[in-house]
């Protein structure tokens, strides 16, 4: 009897979780960059993102992103602001703008190229067998970002879709959705991103590293709209940071 149950504890530890989330803690920093009539300090964040089934979650200082495939919505909540705005999914930015500026941002996003190269590269990173893939992106009005992806296969496997949930997070950036269509040829999720930005003649870096991967439960209403906010228009203007996806400048 006790081998029986002896065995059946190893199983039960060495076997995936049958129940609870996939939940990924990543540290990220990005360098200092100074210009002319713009300036970004150097930052370091960490962003806890939870995979469920037909939902997601990310947390990243005051800012909470939920997708619910299930009901097919995107929301953005500014803790503490109490504020959130709400984008049905699949996103179509064109309903969210004026008119007038539809053509304008349909020419620039056309103008965004976006390239991922998978490679045979491979590097043990913590425990994980990383595999590279390398994604190159041209700017409209000059610059660009190289993007050093190490990828393991199998993380978030249980949770189907999670990588298409995921994808539309880029896809509220008015230039995001070039970057998004590319990210869906990634099979696996990133443990380690290495950034390179090039803008006006200066380079800022960047980068995120996964740190634990773990298995919660969350609670009963962790994926839902919480109470006592505000609603408010989604302004697409305003998720498009200055050098477009993966640039965080502020004006003077």
């Amino acid at each position: 009897m006790k081998i029986v149950s002896s065995l059946a504890l190893i199983a039960a530890l060495a076997g995936p979780a049958l129940c609870g989330d996939l939940v990924v803690t990543k540290q990220k920093h990005s360098d200092a960059m100074e210009m002319p009539g713009q300036s970004q300090p150097a930052k370091d964040t960490t962003e806890v993102l939870w995979i469920g089934k037909d939902r997601l979650r990310v947390d990243e200082g005051d800012t909470i992103t939920i997708v619910r495939a299930d009901l097919k919505k995107l929301y953005t909540i500014d803790a503490k602001a109490k504020t959130y705005t709400a984008l049905d999914l699949p996103i179509d930015l064109k309903k969210y703008m004026p008119a007038e500026m539809a053509p304008m941002m349909e020419q620039m996003s056309a103008q965004m190229k976006v390239t991922v190269t998978p490679t045979t590269e491979t590097k043990k990173i913590k425990d994980w067998d990383a595999t590279r893939f390398t994604m190159n992106m041209s700017m409209p009005m000059g610059g660009g970002m190289t993007q050093e992806l190490w990828v393991v296969k199998g993380l978030g496997a249980e949770h189907a879709g999670w990588q298409e949930m995921y994808a539309s997070l880029s896809a509220s950036n008015p230039f995001g959705g070039s970057m998004a269509a590319e990210m869906k040829k990634i099979d696996g999720m990133p443990v380690l991103i290495e950034r390179s930005q090039k803008m006006m003649g200066h380079e800022m870096k960047s980068r995120e590293e996964v740190v634990s991967i773990e298995d919660k439960e969350p609670a009963a209403d962790f994926y839902e709209l919480p109470t006592g906010l505000t609603e408010k228009p989604f302004d697409p203007m305003a998720g498009m940071q200055m050098g477009g996806p993966g640039g965080k400048t502020r004006q003077r």
